[in-house]
């Protein structure tokens, strides 16, 4: 028995070295072709960049770009992205785009991308990208933390492998033409459509069990689905409401801070403009007081040297008069003493006849002339000297008249200089009071569009959370329906009822 069972073992060690020999030389020419493709690839750095919109979170957009070149698929024509395919096991959403990325030296070359999303933890994402028919890359985690305006976004960076152009068989299919592929290098999977972090799951063993497990775990997505949307949602609104009010206490602080400042530039304004109006009104009144004075001094001055002309001219011209009318006086008394004496004279002559008497009489005429002479003199230096005399008094007498209206101009503009200071000061205490009174409306105001503006946005964040709220009750809603509508089915299964939903692989 022992000697029948010996060749055993050897034959199935000369079994095992043909099949591993076999096995080699089916792979070495596979390790040639994969060494010769290897030496004809470049590498170039290829960045995938995913965008989500806030406002809309089912919306996503696409951009590749190489190395600082510019994001191909972005701006207006924008490479949307729906995640509206679901895994064979539904544990994770995902879509597909295609976009052209331009590599220097390498014109433009086709990628498609693909991106999941996981069921249970919507916020985890990972990326996949190929070139051409090739197989998909590793799927790559991707994290949308950055935010820029309305969208959420990620990126993360892959080296590609550029194959160099070969050239095509003389003659042969292809001629003339030059073909390019691009390889993105990480491990390679053999599905093209490797779901990441695939989970076991135990194989149902009947039709029935299989389709209440996928109505369940259809269930349990759309719930989680729902719950993500809602909290989605919901935080968005929350933040919408926070910028909302933080926005509306902002303009508030804007509008009273205008408004505080437009109050003080008022008070500011009508302080400034009393006290222009009030040095104003001083000089003014100091000018028509200078005015005054100065016009009362030279109608004075006037006054009293026209007054005086007057009274000298008149004065002169009665002296001239008395001068001429005493000095025809003692003419005429001097000339009927001559004709008196002559007469008396001839009378003596005649009568006595005699020269001596004659004589005597020419002499006493002589004698009576010159004193009439010397009497007409003194009359007339009398009327003089009474004339100047008037003069004087005159000219005292101006001069007091004079003293007396300066010293009348004097107290009136005293007293229209106090009228117009009283006046300039009503004036102020009037202007202050208004520019208070301004000031205060101007604060009421400003106050007041601040306790507006603080409802409203109070209002808005209100508005804001009922509208979340409504949101995640609708959420909540359409969780238990949809967990009602599983459960529904899970009992028609149970109840051999096929509701035509397609059997889980």
């Amino acid at each position: 028995m022992r000697g029948l069972a010996s060749p055993a073992p050897e034959i199935g060690l000369k079994n095992v070295r043909n099949w591993l020999i076999a096995a080699l030389l089916a792979v070495l020419p596979l390790a040639v072709v994969v060494g010769v493709v290897a030496q004809q690839q470049r590498s170039a750095t290829v960045e995938v960049r995913v965008w989500q919109s806030v406002a809309s979170p089912d919306q996503y957009y696409v951009g590749v770009r190489s190395g600082d070149g510019a994001w191909s698929g972005v701006g207006d024509g924008a490479a949307s992205l729906s995640l509206a395919s679901l895994s064979e096991s539904g544990g994770h959403r995902y879509g597909d785009v295609a976009v052209t990325v331009a590599i220097p030296q390498s014109g433009s070359v086709a990628v498609a991308v693909r991106v999941w999303q996981s069921v249970a933890s919507p916020d985890r994402y990972y990326v996949n990208a190929r070139s051409g028919d090739g197989g998909w890359s590793g799927a790559a985690p991707l994290s949308l933390a950055s935010t820029s305006g309305e969208h959420r976004h990620g990126a993360v960076a892959v080296t590609v492998a550029i194959p160099e152009p070969v050239a095509p068989t003389p003659g042969g299919p292809g001629d003339g033409e030059t073909t390019r592929t691009i390889v993105i290098e990480s491990t390679p999977t053999t599905e093209p459509d490797a779901e990441p972090e695939q989970t076991a799951t135990p194989t149902p063993t009947s039709k029935a069990e299989r389709q209440a497990a996928a109505a369940a775990a259809l269930a349990e997505r759309q719930a989680a689905a729902a719950k993500a949307k809602a909290e989605r949602q919901a935080a968005g609104a929350e933040a919408l409401a926070e910028r909302q009010a933080a926005e509306a206490a902002a303009r508030a602080e804007r509008q009273a801070a205008a408004a505080a400042a437009l109050a003080e530039r008022q008070a500011a304004e009508a302080v400034a403009k009393e006290k222009r109006q009030a040095a104003g009104a001083e000089a003014l009144a100091e000018r028509q007081a200078a005015q005054v004075e100065a016009k009362e001094e030279r109608q004075g001055a006037a006054a009293a040297a026209a007054l005086a002309q007057h009274h000298g001219a008149v004065a002169e011209a009665k002296e001239k008069r008395q001068a001429v009318e005493a000095e025809a006086l003692a003419e005429r008394q001097a000339a009927v003493a001559v004709a008196k004496a002559e007469q008396q004279a001839a009378v003596a002559a005649a009568k006595a006849g005699q020269q001596a008497a004659v004589a005597e009489a020419k002499e006493k005429l002589q004698a009576a002339k010159a004193a009439a002479q010397a009497e007409f003199q003194a009359a007339k230096a009398a009327a003089k000297a009474e004339l100047q005399a008037k003069t004087e008094r005159q000219a005292a007498v101006a001069e007091a008249k004079a003293r007396q209206q300066a010293a009348v101009a004097a107290a009136k503009a005293e007293q229209q200089a106090a009228k117009a200071a009283a006046q300039a000061e009503q004036q102020a205490a009037k202007a202050a009071a208004k520019a208070e009174q301004q000031a205060a409306k101007a604060a009421a105001k400003a106050e007041q569009q601040a306790a507006k503006a603080a409802a409203k946005a109070e209002f808005q964040a209100a508005k804001a959370a009922a509208k979340a709220e409504r949101q995640a009750a609708k959420a909540a809603r359409q969780a238990a329906k949809a967990a009602a509508k599983a459960e529904q089915r899970s009992t028609n299964v149970d109840s051999g009822i096929d509701d035509g939903a397609p059997a889980a692989p």
